[in-house]
């Protein structure tokens, strides 16, 4: 069943961020977090319009070179106290398509291709089961809850690659349509279609250590492509 009905990229970009300061556009590998997904974005040519939402003038000024609308956020709609509730509902009226794919500049060994095959899932996806596409990543590591396993038990005993059936959101892109956005305050629906990606291209920068390892990976992968 193919939905032909428009996707919008929604990038919301912070001016700064509390544990790594100015995160999104501190030098990365020669360019900037932002810089580089708006890249991935356009080699992906996947989405029919990206829209970048920020407080921050300095991030806007660095889209004029990309093809992307731009929108100037409401500063209290990017401080630590409003509720995510209420920044998902307040995005997504910025949006003019049916459909809005949540994109963070924070995942950027997430490339071109990676949000190709997502979009194709969510237009290819039975509409009547699923309501969004949720991106994630397999856990393998041995889980307990309330003191009990979760995910293994005692005898057999599981190797770590066959332990299945947990899944960790990690928000590289996630597709719902505007009116559940609103609706429900959030970027997943109620029944969301999981979308894996492998965890190692799955990590989000947060920390100034998450920053350094993605920068080490992504240069080399830059150098494998470009010796290949």
């Amino acid at each position: 069943m193919i939905d032909r009905d428009e996707i919008t990229a929604l990038i919301a970009v912070k001016g700064d961020s509390e544990r790594v300061a100015k995160k999104n556009i501190r030098p990365f590998a020669g360019s900037s977090l932002l810089e580089v997904k708006l890249q991935q974005l356009h080699l992906a040519n996947i989405f029919d319009e990206i829209l970048v939402s920020s407080e921050s003038d300095d991030i806007l000024s660095k889209c004029k070179s990309y093809n992307v609308r731009t929108h100037k956020r409401d500063p209290f709609y990017s401080t630590s106290t409003v509720p995510m509730s209420d920044v998902y509902r307040y995005l997504a009226n910025q949006v003019k398509t049916k459909y809005i794919a949540w994109i963070p500049v924070t995942n950027p060994l997430v490339h071109e291709s990676i949000y190709k095959d997502a979009v194709n899932v969510f237009k290819s996806m039975d509409r009547t089961k699923y309501d969004s596409l949720l991106s994630v990543n397999e856990v393998h590591e041995y889980l307990y809850y309330n003191n009990k396993p979760l995910n293994f038990s005692r005898d057999p005993w599981l190797r770590s690659q066959d332990l299945t059936g947990i899944h960790a959101i990690n928000f590289a892109i996630n597709i719902i349509s505007k009116h559940d956005m609103i609706k429900g305050g959030s970027t997943l629906g109620n029944n969301p279609k999981f979308f894996v990606i492998p965890k190692e291209l799955a990590i989000d920068i947060d920390y100034m250590n998450d920053f350094i390892f993605a920068e080490m990976i992504y240069k080399q992968q830059k150098r494998k492509k470009y010796e290949s």
